[in-house]
């Protein structure tokens, strides 16, 4: 892991912090409805936690050592037990059909192949099951776009790996679901201009 990796990971609770009073809405609406045996990829400090339903089976996805250190000691202080596996999305160590719920919360911005990885949640997920997600994404305005194109690499570079401009909605609907239903909304973050996202379930 690189030094950037350790960085992101220490400072990486404190700038979510910012922003987790708009986001807590999302979390209820992805993780809070997960039931049976449910999969998060990329766990990151267990910002979702809480928000799990106490009956759920967890396994969390996290290839940072350094967030998988702090995602422990949260899980530990909330009393959840958690099964934390070190890998990444684009290959996940489990069976065809594995899991009734599977997760992402601002991950899929941030995976080196993101049809991949959504390839990859949708192999695991039982018949009947769900695929529930909260992302930042490309914007549909032409502008938004051009500016989310221009700023990207300097963003990328400063957040370890954060894309601005991914079609996370594209690839969700891409994916051979049976359904896919989202809802798109700007979100304020506090700066003068709003970020495109989408919160949704896409049904296995």
């Amino acid at each position: 892991m690189s030094l950037s990796d350790r960085l992101f990971a220490a400072f990486y609770d404190v700038l979510n912090s910012v922003v987790e009073g708009r986001v807590e809405p999302y979390r209820r609406e992805t993780a809070g409805k997960t039931w049976g045996d449910v999969l998060e990829i990329g766990g990151g400090t267990g910002a979702n936690l809480p928000y799990y339903p106490p009956d759920v089976r967890l396994t969390m996805v996290e290839p940072n050592p350094h967030m998988t250190k702090r995602l422990n000691r949260r899980a530990k202080k909330l009393g959840r037990a958690v099964e934390v596996v070190p890998d990444v999305g684009e290959k996940l160590p489990f069976d065809d059909a594995s899991f009734d719920c599977v997760v992402t919360t601002l991950v899929l911005c941030m995976v080196d192949d993101l049809d991949r990885v959504v390839s990859e949640a949708r192999r695991v997920i039982r018949p009947g099951g769900s695929f529930l997600f909260y992302e930042h994404v490309v914007s549909s305005n032409g502008a938004m776009r051009r500016w989310q194109r221009l700023l990207n690499p300097a963003w990328r570079f400063a957040t370890t790996g954060c894309n601005l401009d991914r079609d996370i909605a594209g690839a969700i609907r891409a994916a051979g679901f049976r359904r896919v239903e989202l809802t798109s909304f700007d979100l304020s973050v506090g700066l003068p201009v709003t970020i495109p996202n989408i919160v949704g379930a896409a049904e296995a």
